[in-house]
């Protein structure tokens, strides 16, 4: 098998939450380890910017970063990270379309068959009972007290804590999370889905109370994606093909030394 379709298919082995290289004692050559390790990473980005691209119009959507760390026995990994960086507020003046402020740490909560799950994509619509859920999958979004179910109403209004009003009669306060902390928002706690619906995975701490958040009508965060798409996928290709070309000389170097040792 060609080498470069050999180092490939290696390499897709370990696109994944987790990235660390525990699985490769077969492969007794450090240099070789690196390369791997590297074409690992430029595969993770470029992944990353392929979902960046189909995502661009997706409100809520959050960037997703890898760094490199070096373990106590001396292994590179690769370690993943949520970038929760509020993204660009747009008016859209629409009736069910919610912005949440709380400082990159605010949720609406949503019911999926099995979980809660977390998102920053605030537009709603109202499905054949009238219950208000999620534009994306259609999940119902939970209140205070639930479900919510709205009336048949001329105007609706919201406050800044989330209470919402259908024609000046008081229905239900939508439900919105803030955790306590972005240092608890991380890979091993928050399971993405879609890269703008999260479930956790552990028990972090967070709060509900209004103060923490403000919820505004007719408006909407747009995904947080700051990098330039285009050149940053020739970036991860180039660098791609250059980690490819250095694993080629590692294994002709090998070979050659193998049949310097041959008699």
């Amino acid at each position: 098998m060609n080498f470069f379709v050999r180092v490939f298919l290696i390499s897709l082995l370990f696109v994944g939450p987790s990235f660390a290289w525990d699985d490769h004692e077969e492969i007794q050559d450090e240099a070789m380890k690196t390369v791997l390790n590297g074409l690992h990473a430029y595969i993770v980005h470029y992944t990353n910017y392929m979902f960046y691209t189909i995502n661009i119009g997706t409100p809520g959507f959050m960037e997703t970063g890898v760094y490199n760390s070096r373990t106590a026995d001396g292994r590179i990994i690769n370690r993943p990270f949520y970038r929760w960086r509020p993204g660009p507020i747009v008016t859209t003046d629409r009736d069910l379309d919610f912005y949440l402020d709380a400082a990159g740490r605010g949720f609406f909560v949503v019911q999926m068959p099995t979980s809660l799950a977390y998102t920053r994509d605030g537009r709603f619509v109202l499905d054949s009972k009238r219950r208000l859920v999620s534009m994306s999958g259609g999940y119902p979004v939970l209140g205070q007290n639930g479900q919510i179910f709205l009336p048949e109403y001329e105007e609706l209004a919201v406050s800044r804590a989330g209470l919402l009003y259908a024609d000046g009669e008081p229905i239900d306060r939508i439900q919105a999370i803030v955790f306590n902390s972005k240092a608890d928002m991380t890979f091993d706690n928050l399971e993405s889905l879609n890269g703008s619906f999260w479930v956790l995975t552990k028990e972090i701490p967070y709060s509900t109370d209004p103060k923490n958040f403000i919820i505004v009508q007719g408006m909407l965060e747009e995904n947080n994606v700051l990098k330039a798409i285009n050149g940053d996928i020739g970036m991860a290709k180039n660098s791609f093909d250059a980690t490819i070309k250095s694993g080629h000389m590692i294994n002709k170097a090998i070979g050659t030394s193998a049949t310097l040792a041959s008699p």
